[in-house]
């Protein structure tokens, strides 16, 4: 039976008892067959057949020897995966540009062994791992990563960078380290077959032999294609045999099982190459101006343990086939079992977190049965599904309700279900965090949470159901998917859309018991309801921060969509409400343009801020607005947006207006900011600290100061001033 690696065994403490029932079962079947021998007895017990790594997932502290791993260099862990060189998505591109990174076992393997008859003998190994390679859809592949066997822990060595994936700094043979690699290459060498290719390399990066995924059956895997999901990553799989001196390596898109046909099959005698210890493990490097995120999200390792010299002859090859099968069926017994009790273990658990995190919260929210739910939504039929993201699906539902001071009265009211649907334990804390700060809030421009449901590891969160979807739907679907023309909203509706969510954000911000942090303000998250006014929706990245000070903020990693995320949050991971106006004014310069945050507007143009800041400096700021409502604004509203929208979007952060200000200047009750023709130029780290004294100051927390120095609530304000 594979040997488990010991931080399974103590986060699973289920499965030490299972091992301990498994030993103890196996001396007592192997008693009677051993008994006749008892020279073979200790060397039956010092046998262990495999070295067993398991990584279903990946976190902070494997770095620092629980898990056994060494992080070099750029490599660092996120979000439950390895990341070899940074997200492609979240930082700037000065910071993506010649990166390497490595990480490796901690502690070596022996890969091969002399008998005492000094006959050299190698251990066989197979390994599998889920890899996603991430490039957005303006930047160019490169470089790649490789599974990797070094000969030390030195990690990628300088000007390793580039073609040189971390491994060396020479196209020559390596005469400082040796190392066996698979190479994943997206980026064509003057050596290389191609930009996408699979080679085994040996001490040097010209590859013997180097593979192109073209030429293998089906002809159609790219290990790096423009936006890449999870679902559209890749397995691998290595099987090295050492008694045949050979490698094969296999790829398939992530989910499929492994194919017949290995993409790369030749002979490799790793003896001859690599030290009898070794240290095994994954590197990956960017070059400049070519970058990509190299991700490991599951790895699996099983490697030959080869016995020592022996010198008792052949007395051990009678009883072992009897011992060997013996155990194998009681493993087999005990895995079964096993497995049936992990899946109960693990759905109780869940149960019982769920349901004392759910009673701790203030009004807790109603729970429905899931019968209930799947009756509404007709067992979540495709027909009904109103959208998907990144931690499921949502579909439309209607739920049978009794009408208040009634016992007979019942009315359909719709509603919709969000299904979380992603298969890791994360899912449940996602689903809580979520929970946690919608059900406080209660404001007319945010989607209200309308009850839950967890039944059999399935997570369910129901909302009030918003007839005209979202935002995203209106702005953007409409003109790319030709429909109806009376989809495209039309200027009241944009500005009181944008009045709308002024207002929900900055109850978030400042009128609520404890601030909250949206972190994804974009227009998909944005709901219409029947009378198109706006609802912030989707907090399932939201934080609540219940320590108030000026420098308020989360760290807890960057979250968020590319094209909305500010300048600053990249560099120091760390979110304020100054990161949210950031995204509001990307958001607010979609709704008047029409045009998406990140997209072509240019050959010179990426980002949408830069076009418009470009048509502020060249005097021409109203030609930015939407072609579909050209006729019908008013130019002073229309600049006044527009303007607020590059004043939000100031790359530094104590530039921009507060919320207070933001929730003013929509209400058209003061004047509006000085904004600068020449886009001001990002300052880090900023003078005097990473957040200055007036960055995020925590004023104006429940109520905002009107001109005529009344008090009242955001929401009021804007709806007096609607036009």
């Amino acid at each position: 039976m594979p040997a488990t690696s010991a931080p399974l065994v103590r986060e699973q403490p289920w499965l030490a008892c299972f091992c301990m029932a498994l030993a103890l079962f196996c001396s007592t079947a192997s008693e009677a067959a051993v008994r006749s021998c008892s020279c073979c007895e200790e060397e039956i017990k010092k046998r262990d057949d495999i070295v067993y790594y398991s990584f279903p997932t990946f976190n902070n502290s494997m770095g620092m020897g629980g898990a056994g791993l060494a992080f070099q260099k750029d490599a660092i862990t996120s979000g439950g995966n390895l990341q070899l060189t940074p997200d492609s998505r979240s930082i700037t591109e000065d910071l993506l540009n010649n990166r390497t990174g490595s990480v490796l076992l901690m502690s070596p393997v022996t890969l091969w062994r002399v008998d005492s008859q000094g006959v050299r003998h190698d251990a066989s190994f197979n390994t599998s791992f889920h890899m996603n390679m991430y490039r957005v859809n303006t930047s160019i592949s490169g470089e790649g990563f490789a599974f990797v066997i070094a000969s030390s822990l030195d990690g990628p060595p300088p000007g390793s960078h580039g073609g040189f994936l971390g491994l060396t700094n020479t196209t020559f043979k390596s005469t400082s380290s040796s190392f066996v690699a698979i190479e994943f290459d997206t980026t064509k060498q003057s050596y290389d077959p191609d930009d996408n290719h699979v080679g085994l390399n040996i001490g040097s990066m010209v590859s013997d032999p180097a593979v192109p995924l073209s030429s293998v059956p089906p002809g159609n895997l790219t290990l790096a294609p423009v936006n890449t999901k999870v679902d559209n990553s890749h397995t691998v799989w290595i099987v090295y045999n050492g008694v045949g001196h050979h490698i094969w390596v296999y790829i398939a898109p992530w989910g499929q099982e492994q194919p017949e046909r290995a993409v790369l099959d030749a002979p490799l005698n790793i003896s001859s190459h690599l030290p009898q210890r070794a240290y095994i493990g994954f590197s990956a490097s960017t070059g400049q101006d070519t970058y990509e995120l190299h991700a490991i999200h599951s790895w699996n390792l099983t490697l030959d343990k080869l016995p020592g010299d022996d010198r008792h002859g052949g007395q051990w090859k009678v009883i072992l086939p009897a011992v060997l099968g013996t155990v194998s069926v009681t493993a087999a017994m005990i895995a079964a079992a096993a497995f049936y009790f992990q899946s109960r273990y693990k759905a109780l658990k869940m149960e019982l977190k769920l349901s004392e995190a759910l009673r701790r919260l203030p009004g807790t929210p109603r729970e429905f049965k899931y019968a209930t739910v799947r009756k509404a939504t007709n067992n979540f039929d495709q027909a009904r599904k109103l959208g998907a993201g990144g931690f499921g699906a949502v579909y439309r539902g209607t739920l049978r309700s009794t009408v208040p001071g009634t016992t007979k009265s019942r009315v359909d009211i719709d509603v919709a279900v969000k299904k979380f649907t992603r298969n890791d334990d994360r899912c449940y804390d996602d689903f809580l965090a979520e929970v946690h700060v919608i059900n406080r809030l209660r404001h007319r421009n945010i989607v209200p949470l309308v009850g839950w449901c967890y039944q059999k590891g399935e997570l369910l969160l129901i909302y009030e159901y918003m007839p005209n979807g979202s935002l995203d739907q209106h702005l953007f679907r409409a003109r790319e998917t030709p429909q109806q023309p009376d989809t495209l909203l039309g200027w009241n509706t944009r500005y009181n859309i944008i009045m709308d969510v002024a207002a929900g954000l900055h109850y978030v911000h400042h009128e609520h018991e404890h601030m909250v942090l949206h972190r994804d303000i974009k227009a998909s998250n944005i709901m219409l309801d029947s009378s198109f006014r706006g609802r912030l929706g989707d907090f399932g990245l939201a934080r609540i921060i219940t320590c108030l000070n000026k420098n308020s903020y989360t760290d807890i990693g960057v979250a968020g969509t590319w094209g909305f995320i500010a300048p600053e949050y990249s560099m120091s991971r760390k979110a304020t409400r100054k990161t949210d106006i950031y995204a509001l004014g990307v958001l607010i310069l979609e709704v008047v343009t029409g045009k998406r945050a990140l997209n072509g507007y240019h050959e010179s143009f990426q980002l949408l801020t830069d076009w418009v800041w470009t048509a502020h400096r060249e005097g021409r700021l109203l030609e930015a607005v939407d072609d579909e409502v050209v006729g019908e604004f008013d130019d002073d509203d229309a600049s006044r947006l527009l303007l607020l929208g590059l004043a939000c979007t100031n790359p530094n952060p104590s530039d921009r207006p507060s919320m207070a200000e933001v929730v003013q200047i929509i209400a058209k009750s003061t004047s509006l900011p000085d904004v600068p023709l020449e886009k001001p130029t990002f300052v880090w780290p900023p003078e005097g600290g990473w957040i200055p004294l007036e960055f995020d100051e925590p004023t104006m927390i429940t109520s905002t100061q009107w001109e005529d120095g009344s008090s009242v609530s955001s929401g009021d304000a804007l709806g007096a001033t609607t036009t």
